[in-house]
């Protein structure tokens, strides 16, 4: 099937915000230079609901594969939920095959119940990368968009987000083992990749769970988008221009407080894990605290268990002792916390220490 040309403004747009991802997207925030030679000559798969986003994304990348060198394969997922998704993988082989790229579908057996986008999620990821390693690409590429990015941000706002929830998905994941995650169309909402594909001929398909507003993401996509659009037109931009800003904030922050955590690494002694506390109460807050978090997962605690009241409970404590040393009557009284999962933390004269424990997770003492 011939190639539309990127004649028409709106297409000539969406590949100058495809390039921008690609050649520039990540660049200061991962610490890598910008341009295009990580991908050049690579294989990518794109990930392809039939939705208008992905197909959208397997159009952009036909006009740029050439002179990219870039080797296509479209993925799909169909989660096996619904009447109709055997259908819809079926037509997204077709539309891959028709366009000379090699196809591959896996079909899932979720079962309803809690946590059902989550599991859902997971499960697609595993099978993307299953098929990433069939088809011998080292790139996953996926159809977000800025109205996902919009809704993901405001998702983690309501559940509770720090720097990096506010940063949200970035334009492609950092280096590391294969396969990579790119998003391109991060500067695209969706209703410009649904006019594109108008435009470049391309068939979609429309999910019905895309408009079930039991879910909290359609919920803000058709109900609290709508309103904010009303304030302000290009409100997937600013918020998207949000996550931007906290992605560079947040990786110039995990830099300052990765070097930091290993300067103060000292030998353990004792069977524990110990760092050097001389100088940090004198750092800022959001290192400080982000330096314990790195220690404390050096030392295994979970993930989980270390939100703001643990954290800062521990930042507290640090304050207090250095305030104790500066007067220099007062006593050093210890601290320990115990963490999710048997892992114990605390203060003595010789600084912070962490070793494993057993039992449950108890109080301060």
């Amino acid at each position: 099937m011939p190639l539309p040309r990127p004649r028409h403004p709106s297409i000539a747009r969406a590949l100058g915000e495809l390039r921008r991802t690609l050649f520039e997207g990540g660049g200061g925030a991962l610490g890598e230079p910008p341009g295009d030679r990580w991908i050049r000559g690579e294989r990518l798969l794109v990930a392809c609901s039939g939705g208008p986003d992905s197909v959208a994304l397997l159009g952009l990348l036909e006009l740029v594969a050439a002179k990219l060198g870039l080797e296509l394969a479209v993925a799909h997922v169909d989660h096996g939920l619904r009447e109709g998704s055997a259908a819809e993988a079926e037509a997204v082989v077709a539309l891959a095959r028709g366009r000379g790229h090699r196809a591959l579908s896996r079909r899932l057996e979720l079962a309803p119940g809690a946590g059902l986008p989550a599991r859902a999620r997971d499960a697609r990821r595993a099978a993307l990368v299953q098929m990433s390693e069939e088809a011998g690409c080292r790139i996953i590429a996926l159809g977000h968009t800025a109205t996902d990015q919009a809704e993901t941000v405001l998702m983690h706002v309501i559940r509770g987000a720090g720097l990096d929830g506010l940063a949200a998905m970035p334009a492609r994941d950092p280096e590391g083992p294969a396969p990579r995650w790119i998003r391109p169309l991060l500067g695209l909402t969706r209703g410009e990749t649904a006019a594109l594909c108008e435009t470049m001929g391309l068939p979609v398909t429309d999910d019905p769970t895309n408009h079930d507003r039991r879910h909290l993401r359609v919920e803000l996509r058709e109900e609290l988008l709508p309103r904010l659009r009303a304030h302000n037109p290009a409100i997937e931009r600013s918020i998207n221009a949000l996550a931007a800003q906290a992605a560079d904030a947040e990786a110039a922050l995990l830099r300052w407080s990765t070097r930091e955590e290993a300067a103060r690494r000292r030998e353990a002694t004792d069977g524990r894990m110990r760092w050097d506390l001389e100088g940090l109460a004198a750092l800022p807050r959001a290192v400080r605290t982000r330096i314990l978090r790195i220690v404390l997962l050096r030392a295994g605690a979970d993930r989980q268990a270390l939100g703001e009241r643990a954290v800062g409970s521990i930042d507290r404590a640090l304050l207090a002792r250095e305030a104790a040393r500066a007067d220099h009557g007062a006593a050093l009284r210890p601290h320990s916390w115990d963490l999710r999962p048997h892992v114990r933390v605390g203060f003595d004269r010789s600084g912070l220490w962490a070793l494993r424990s057993p039992g449950d997770p108890a109080d301060n003492h």
